[in-house]
């Protein structure tokens, strides 16, 4: 009688774990299905974008740049209950953790393995917050007794991620400092239309197809610190410049470096461009 008590006791255990993994695994699959479509996409942190906005300067803009800046999500990627997320660490480094689709400290927040190097007992939580018509991503950091320290707005950049698509950062760039058309003027006094479009490319500029603007200056010396862009850069028609912007005009200046080679410099005045 005792065993066969044992057995049925075993029986229902083993079913009541059987009852809770699936309820887990059916859980896990409904919050992937709401989640995935708000955070599927390239993020970029929102106090970067608003520093930009305002400078017009990478240089400048570069102070906040700390800690998970840019995040890259490609929902079709996920398995069982966790999705793995490419970050961006510093603008400098690549790093990643793990969302886990299981609920947070609310409805609207999931539990990640994003580790606060500074204090272990620290965790994050990824999340949204819906402002009207638009949509923040959301990292939430919190600390013993699961107070809220703090946390970060990331606006998305990219609504997927696609095959060569410069990083979401880069893209944002791109698009808040030169994107659009313009009437250039070069040093000889020639004018043309020129564009700029937010993937990187080029119009208008003879012999030269692509940009790219420099946003990393944690391992540059401090006289290589400047605001730069470069038209094909890599390929052996480079051609750097240094530029400033005021309200729509922009103005490239050739890259000089000093007779000492111990910093670069504005050098002579190559294209004003007129914001059309």
């Amino acid at each position: 009688m005792k065993k066969l008590i044992g057995i049925s006791a075993i029986i229902i255990l083993l079913a009541s774990c059987k009852d809770t993994a699936t309820q887990q695994a059916d859980d896990a699959k409904e919050l992937a299905a709401r989640f995935s479509p708000i955070i599927n996409g390239g993020w970029v942190m929102t106090d970067y974008i608003t520093q930009l906005q305002k400078t017009k300067s990478p240089l400048a803009s570069y102070g906040v740049l700390q800690d998970i800046v840019a995040m890259d999500i490609n929902t079709t990627d996920y398995t069982g209950d966790s999705l793995y997320i490419q970050a961006s660490l510093n603008n400098h480094e690549g790093d990643g953790f793990m969302v886990y689709f299981r609920r947070g400290h609310s409805d609207n927040t999931l539990l990640t393995s994003l580790p606060d190097y500074k204090n272990s007992i620290n965790t994050f939580e990824l999340g949204y917050e819906v402002n009207g018509i638009d949509t923040v991503l959301v990292l939430y950091h919190y600390g013993a007794g699961n107070k809220l320290i703090d946390k970060r707005s990331f606006t998305q950049a990219l609504p997927s991620s696609e095959d060569g698509e410069p990083s979401a950062l880069q893209r944002i760039v791109n698009q808040t400092l030169f994107a659009g058309n313009y009437t250039a003027t070069n040093e000889q006094g020639i004018v043309a239309d020129v564009s700029f479009t937010a993937d990187g490319l080029l119009q208008g500029f003879e012999g030269s197809n692509t940009f790219y603007i420099f946003t990393d200056f944690m391992t540059e010396e401090e006289g290589y610190k400047i605001d730069e862009i470069c038209f094909d850069e890599r390929t052996k028609n480079q051609q750097p410049f240094v530029f400033t912007i005021s309200g729509d005009t922009t103005r490239l200046y050739a890259a000089k470096e000093n007779e000492e080679r111990t910093r670069l410099e504005k050098g002579a005045l190559k294209y004003t461009l007129i914001r059309k």
